[in-house]
């Protein structure tokens, strides 16, 4: 039998669990940051060097309607920090239609430039007078400096169009894309483009100033163009002759008056 061994003793290990060192440096460092964006932020929101006093409309066209009193009323003696921009733009958009874009920036301390982009008109409509209308069909405010705008006829217009109401129809439509052509491929002088006919939106003709109808059909508005031009600079072709002018075929058909 195996005796002990009286002279060793055996040794408990005790558990020891080390000290927590909280971070107290850093938690204070972080802390004095924290109050003092607390208060820097305090002391701009209640500040009155901040407080709305100005507001500047930038409307370059001048339809719009938009008055920077009517938006001062709103917003005067607000903090500028305060005042949500893009409400403000799409408000302003929703309220007066003839704004295209709009663009609200502040002017520290007290002020806001709300800059307008308005909408452009392409043609214009006849309705108990002629009223501008722009690529979307949105009616602009008569008046201006209209006169080089083709005229777009061929739809009913049974009320006279409210300004900023937006006009929807197939013949609007297709004459808007024969206007765009149009701008693609310029026609001036005795050629330019007075009126369009989109009675019959698939096809289409238009008059030039010189009393001349072109006919061009519902589609290849660029290439047929083209071959209008190229009939139009043919010296050899009496203009003072011609009643119409088809395009709607492969080759140009020329009517005589």
């Amino acid at each position: 039998m195996r005796k002990k061994n009286p002279g060793k003793k055996i040794k408990k290990e005790k558990n020891k669990t080390a000290p927590i060192k909280l971070p107290v440096k850093k938690f204070l460092h972080f802390a004095l940051i924290f109050t003092l964006i607390t208060v820097s932020y305090l002391s701009l929101r209640n500040s009155k060097y901040f407080t709305l006093t100005d507001i500047k409309v930038i409307d370059r066209d001048a339809i719009s309607g938009l008055r920077a009193e009517d938006l001062l009323h709103l917003y005067k003696g607000r903090n500028i920090f305060d005042i949500d921009i893009d409400a403000i733009a799409f408000r302003t958009k929703k309220d007066y239609p003839l704004t295209k874009e709009v663009i609200v920036r502040k002017v520290l301390p007290s002020s806001l430039v709300v800059d307008i982009t308005s909408r452009v008109p392409i043609g214009k409509i006849k309705a108990n007078g002629y009223f501008p209308i722009d690529r979307t069909g949105m009616v602009l405010p008569p008046g201006g400096d209209t006169g080089a705008l083709p005229v777009i006829s061929g739809f009913s217009m049974w009320l006279k169009p409210r300004v900023g109401e937006r006009l929807d129809n197939r013949q609007l439509k297709s004459a808007f894309l024969l206007i765009d052509a149009l701008k693609e491929n310029t026609l001036a002088g005795p050629f330019s483009v007075t009126a369009v006919d989109a009675a019959n939106y698939k096809n289409l003709s238009f008059y030039l100033k010189n009393g001349i109808e072109v006919k061009i059909g519902e589609n290849d508005f660029p290439k047929r163009l083209k071959m209008l031009k190229t009939t139009l600079n043919n010296r050899k072709l009496d203009k003072n002759d011609i009643r119409y002018i088809d395009l709607r075929f492969r080759d140009v058909v020329i009517g005589p008056k």
